[in-house]
């Protein structure tokens, strides 16, 4: 994928040729789409009105339920795009629960979509950190019908889009696990429906993403040897020569890892000395420095949420918290208001330790 932008101050349609009640051919495989359409807001609604031209223009054997979530929840999600907020947009949303509800009592997989919705405007609008109970009700469906690889494949390969979701809903887990300080609610099972062009669309390299699977994985020992390894890999793999947006992300993500790992380092081997201070706080000057100069109406921006929280959790001076302020009311400012408590959450983190 190319570095297109999204303006902050266009509003941009999520699906500008399909209401729920349109009935258009895809012309796209269930992969090209995959591809093309970035991982964002914007682009789950997409994916959302794709699935749902799918079993319009297919005739896909689907209980009506089912049918009718795909309709309502779309017709939801194009109701909080608006920022509707009037008596037709309250019936919006609770029919779109009513339908969800009836769903999951079936145990139909196609209510993964339904979660998922709901899950995504949680993460936008939501307590920072705090949607996990949507991804534990998916987590519970999912059992439901799949326990190995080999069922998971079939049951992707069964449901078009299902894959993409699935990415969703693995990557929260994640960005949530290590926010909220919480276990993985997935396994490694489910994580392999990420691809690369997610993580591409994202802007964290894969092997970050392995590295803070294994940091947010409770069950998993990793001595401090090993934490200061993996935090220097991250480190000796940064691109200083990269300056596209996608490489900026890049680096912050790999900062944020190396961030983390040598945060718990620290913790497990209980040092406060010089060394290990001015080291981390270094890392957090390096990944505020790359959140700053990734414009805000680039599409990677939105991504920065959770290694700038982290970051914070780290920040040990006020220009790296002047630095991150910008962040969070940049993603306040934008087309679609986001994260509207993750300042706050910081703010009380750097003043219980005393740097504001």
């Amino acid at each position: 994928m190319g570095d297109k932008k999204e303006g902050p101050a266009k509003k941009i349609s999520p699906s500008p040729t399909l209401s729920p009640d349109q009935s258009i051919p895809s012309s796209h495989t269930t992969q090209e789409k995959s591809i093309d359409t970035p991982v964002n807001l914007y682009g789950f609604i997409d994916l959302l009105s794709h699935f749902y031209q799918e079993i319009q223009s297919k005739n896909k054997d689907l209980p009506d339920e089912a049918v009718k979530l795909i309709s309502r929840t779309l017709s939801f999600a194009h109701s909080r795009l608006r920022g509707s907020d009037n008596k037709h947009s309250i019936q919006t949303h609770l029919g779109a629960l009513t339908n969800l509800s009836k769903v999951i009592d079936s145990g139909h997989p196609i209510a993964l979509f339904g979660i998922a919705t709901f899950a995504i405007f949680e993460v936008c609008c939501g307590s920072f950190g705090q949607w996990h109970r949507h991804l534990q009700g998916a987590r519970s469906l999912l059992d439901l019908h799949c326990r190995s690889k080999a069922e998971l494949d079939t049951l992707v390969s069964e449901i078009p889009g299902l894959a993409d979701v699935l990415a969703y809903l693995v990557w929260f887990d994640l960005t949530g696990a290590l926010v909220g300080d919480r276990a993985l609610i997935f396994d490694a099972l489910h994580r392999q429906v990420l691809s690369p062009a997610f993580f591409d669309s994202v802007g964290c390299p894969s092997d970050t993403f392995d590295l803070l699977v294994d940091l947010a994985s409770r069950d998993l020992e990793i001595n401090t040897l090993d934490l200061s390894s993996r935090a220097m890999e991250q480190i000796l793999q940064l691109d200083t020569s990269d300056s596209t947006d996608r490489g900026l992300s890049a680096a912050v993500y790999r900062c944020t890892g190396a961030i983390v790992a040598f945060g718990l380092a620290g913790v497990q081997n209980k040092t406060s000395s010089n060394t290990y201070t001015s080291v981390l706080s270094k890392l957090v000057d390096r990944a505020c420095d790359g959140i700053s100069r990734v414009p805000p109406s680039s599409r990677f921006y939105v991504h920065l949420a959770s290694p700038a929280y982290l970051t914070g959790v780290h920040a040990t001076k006020t220009q790296q918290c002047d630095s991150l302020r910008d962040y969070w009311r940049n993603c306040q400012l934008c087309d679609f208001p986001r994260y509207p408590d993750a300042q706050d959450q910081c703010e009380r983190r750097w003043r219980d330790k005393m740097i504001v």
